[in-house]
């Protein structure tokens, strides 16, 4: 069963709604397990120092989608999708909905059970399957055809437009850089002509969280093994902005976070 973790509802509106929900006045729907997690005050929003605790329950529920109250405070709100994003979905709730509540908690719960419909389609239709998928590819290092560079962007957007939208960029994505290198297989080339192989020997255990990318867990030591496709030196940038220079002929060993792990000597 798939799981998600709602997170910023104060305390005592939380608190109603869960009793509502146990007296059966109001249900969402039951293809989700639901963790509620309260806000630290009064105020909706979740605090930085939830952080750890969204993710490692995001982690031990199998990768569950997070969806969370905005706060008042809007630099503590981008402090908390940055520090969960890369690694779990991540959606912002309408904090009107929050006005739902004692008296209207089954329009309430009618409007989160619509927001879940909606990640439904996310999990089946963007959410990487296994490692051949193009999001699991690092932004920071990979070069994409200007047609599809917002593939990463449009995949952590919420609305059911937007998720339609990231499952056809994903397959335009593929037919544009899923190419044949040989007459073996097909690796990621990018507009550069560098070629992200992931067929390469596991090596390297990424530190958690970074064993999770738009809640799918990376099969343990996967990378990309990084190569130009005509021998010519060239450049990789790493999530921290950093060029690395690798020479012709050589290569480099990047994670699908783009963390650099390894270069040919």
């Amino acid at each position: 069963m798939l799981a998600a973790i709602i997170g910023g509802l104060p305390p005592d509106l939380e608190r109603r709604v869960r009793v509502a929900i146990g007296r059966g006045t109001a249900a969402i729907t039951d293809e989700w397990t639901i963790i509620w997690m309260p806000s630290k005050g009064r105020l909706p929003g979740l605090a930085p120092s939830q952080i750890t605790s969204v993710l490692e329950k995001a982690s031990d529920l199998g990768g569950a989608h997070v969806l969370i109250f905005r706060g008042g405070a809007a630099e503590v709100d981008a402090v908390v999708v940055a520090e969960i994003a890369p690694y779990f979905r991540v959606r912002w709730l309408d904090k009107k909905l929050l006005t739902l509540i004692p008296y209207s908690i089954g329009d309430f719960s009618v409007a989160i059970t619509e927001v879940l419909k909606e990640e439904l389609e996310w999990n089946s239709a963007v959410k990487p399957q296994d490692e051949s998928c193009c999001l699991l590819l690092p932004e920071c290092a990979f070069v994409a055809n200007d047609a599809v560079k917002h593939l990463w962007a449009i995949a952590a957007q919420p609305g059911i437009e937007r998720i339609r939208g990231a499952a056809l960029a994903s397959e335009k994505f593929k037919s544009m850089h899923w190419l044949r290198r040989d007459d073996v297989r097909r690796v990621w080339i990018d507009q550069e002509g560098k070629a992200f192989d992931y067929h390469g020997q596991r090596h390297g255990v990424a530190p958690f969280p970074r064993s999770w990318k738009f809640s799918y867990q990376l099969p343990v030591g996967l990378h990309f093994d990084v190569t130009a496709t005509d021998s010519r030196a060239f450049k990789v940038f790493d999530w921290d902005k950093n060029r690395h220079a690798v020479s012709g002929s050589k290569h480099v060993n990047i994670d699908p976070h783009g963390y650099v792990r390894s270069k040919s000597p």
